[in-house]
Order: C-alpha cells, then structure tokens, then sequence
C-alpha cells in the first residue's frame, strides 16, 4: 500500500492569504500584538503552534498559556467565519482538489491523510468552506506537535491505523511551500510541489499547477522523488578586499546594505545568471558560502526584478554564519559558470 499526504493552505484550497489575514488580526485583536513578521518561513517552526509560541516569546518574552491558546484560535476561527460571509471566493479549492480526494479514497493501491501546520479547527473550517469532504480521512494538525516533520509523522501513524497498514511501501508528500520540501526531505519522504515553481530553488523536483489533470498526478506520484533540501544555503558575491576587511573586523557590510538596506543573496540554482548579469568580467570576486540558520540578521525572501524570490539579509552579516569562501573567476569570455562546490551541494 502506498500513502499520499496532502497539506492545506495552498495545497487543497486556495485559502493562503485570508488565513494569513485573519491570523495575523487574531494576535492583534486578542494579545495587542503589532508587527510580527509574516515571512512565514523564517520561523523554527512553520506551524501554528510553533508561530505562536516564538511571537509570544519575541514579544512578550514568554510562552502563551493554554487558556490564551483557546481565546486566540477562537478568534481566529471567528475571523475566518466572517470573512467567508463577506467573500465566499476567499475560500476556494485548488483546481481539481476535490475531485482528486474523492478518487483516491477509490483507488485500492493508495491511502490518503491531510498533515497541515494549521490549528485543527481553522483548517477544517477552510476545508469545509471550500467545500473539501475530508470526514473519512486521516487528519494531523498543529494541535498535535509543533514542527511539521511530526505533523507528518503524526498522520502517517493515524493512517496506519485507520487503513491497518503496518508499513506504507511509499510515502509522498504534497505541499507549497519552502518548509513542505524541508520537512520531506528531513522525512526521507517524496515531494510534489503545487503552483509554487520557486519550490525548485530549494530542492524540489517535481512540481504541477493544480490537479486537473488526475492522470497526469497519479503518474507523478509514482515517480516523485526525495528532494534534497538546500535553503540552509545562500549565496553571496563579493570582493576579496571586502571579504579580508570583513574578517578582521568580525562582520561583513556590502554597498547595498547602505544604499538598499540589506545584503543581496542568491540560492544555487541563481548564483551563475546573478553573476553573469551584475558581475560580467569583473575580477578578484570570492563566493560566499552561508548557513542562512546561524545568521543573526533577519533574511527575507523579495521578489527581485527578474520576478524570482530572492534571500536578503537585513543587516551585517555575522562572519561565523560563512562557512566556506571559494575564489570565483569567470571565464576568458567575461562569463560565469557553475562552480563545483555548488554542484556539490545540489
């Protein structure tokens, strides 16, 4: 037997930016908390729970208790509800979604259950909006673990359970976002990416618009691969005087963090065009390697002019967060190829 796991927000339904809304309003409306950072994927944890708790921490230097818990997803399902009778059109399944659900509960070979790093609650309300019958299905949330690899262990239990499978032969899991292929991968799990293409700047492999074509999903979930996450990674070209100068004063400044206000940085799969296009015949360069986790600026993902989300760092970069610096030279021809220290790492 084998197991597909769905997530939601984004995945299932098209309900990503009102659920950010009325989250967002829910912390504002109960706690008076202003201001928090929606680059979703910049938090330890990408849930709910885990969101919650390090915004509790960040700004009121504890955890939140339990009956805090309740006051805020009963706000935050309250907000939901509303906004549902003001524009039923927020709530809209992904192409296909329902359909797709309906036909694989059919199919003897596969088993179905949902992981979201949404509160159970608030997801199903979405779910249910949206139209989306999941009564018979599988279903992990935030309210069972804070990090999304044991949502997902979480529901790969409850379907061994629910389907009295001992082992799946296969495991994939379906989702949208940067954290769903980081989570896969930690899992030694498949991944199918949804509507996101920036997904393969992080390791994806595989990835469709919508599930309209159920013909073309089942064969991709046969083939779908273990992606190999690499967002930890982030690129930056520099000069080797900058990068000197930097070491001996413990932190690195580029011209843009003054003229821009942060640091440019590029994933693997961008650093060889954003050499060609900004550094085209320029000598003595270096490449910086950084571990994106150990840099105590914040990174925002920002979609640059070519219209690809690219990594920012908002203020000095922290030397201790590069952990490898390679010389890189373009060709006699001016251009830059893909070094084989970042083929390495892809």
């Amino acid at each position: 037997m084998y197991l597909v796991i769905f997530d939601i927000d984004g995945t299932l339904t098209n309900t990503y930016k009102i659920d950010e809304n009325c989250f967002v309003r829910a912390l504002a409306l109960e706690f008076a908390i202003f201001g928090i950072n929606t680059n979703w994927a910049g938090y330890k944890h990408t849930t709910d729970s885990g969101i919650t708790q390090q915004i509790f921490i960040e700004k009121l230097g504890r955890v939140p208790s339990d009956e805090e818990l309740v006051r805020f997803k009963r706000c935050f399902v309250s907000l939901l509800q509303e906004a549902f009778i003001d524009n039923q059109n927020l709530f809209s399944e992904i192409p296909g979604s329902g359909n797709l659900l309906s036909e694989l509960q059919l199919d003897p070979d596969w088993c179905v259950a949902i992981a979201t790093g949404g509160w159970s609650e608030s997801a199903k309300v979405k779910l249910q909006k949206a139209n989306l019958q999941i009564a018979e299905i599988p279903f992990a949330s935030a309210d069972d673990a804070i990090s999304r690899e044991d949502i997902v262990n979480t529901a790969i239990l409850k379907a061994k359970n629910v389907y009295q499978v001992e082992t799946f032969d296969r495991v994939v899991f379906v989702g949208d976002g940067i954290w769903d292929v980081k989570t896969s991968a930690n899992l030694n799990i498949a991944f199918i990416g949804i509507g996101n293409l920036e997904l393969i700047n992080v390791g994806a492999t595989q990835i469709i618009k919508d599930f309209t074509n159920l013909e073309v999903f089942r064969a991709i979930l046969k083939t779908a691969k273990i992606p190999r996450f690499y967002m930890n990674t982030i690129l930056h070209i520099t000069q080797r005087q900058q990068w000197d100068t930097a070491k001996l004063i413990g932190s690195y400044r580029a011209d843009s963090l003054d003229n821009e206000g942060f640091i440019h940085c590029s994933r693997l799969t961008q650093i060889v065009k954003v050499a060609n296009r900004f550094f085209k015949h320029q000598k003595d360069l270096v490449l910086l390697f950084i571990d994106s986790e150990k840099v105590q600026a914040e990174i925002r993902e920002e979609e640059a002019e070519i219209g690809e989300l690219f990594p920012h760092i908002y203020g000095e970069l922290n030397i201790d967060a590069v952990y490898q610096v390679i010389d890189f030279a373009a060709g006699e021809d001016g251009f830059f190829e893909l070094p084989q220290e970042v083929v390495d790492l892809e």
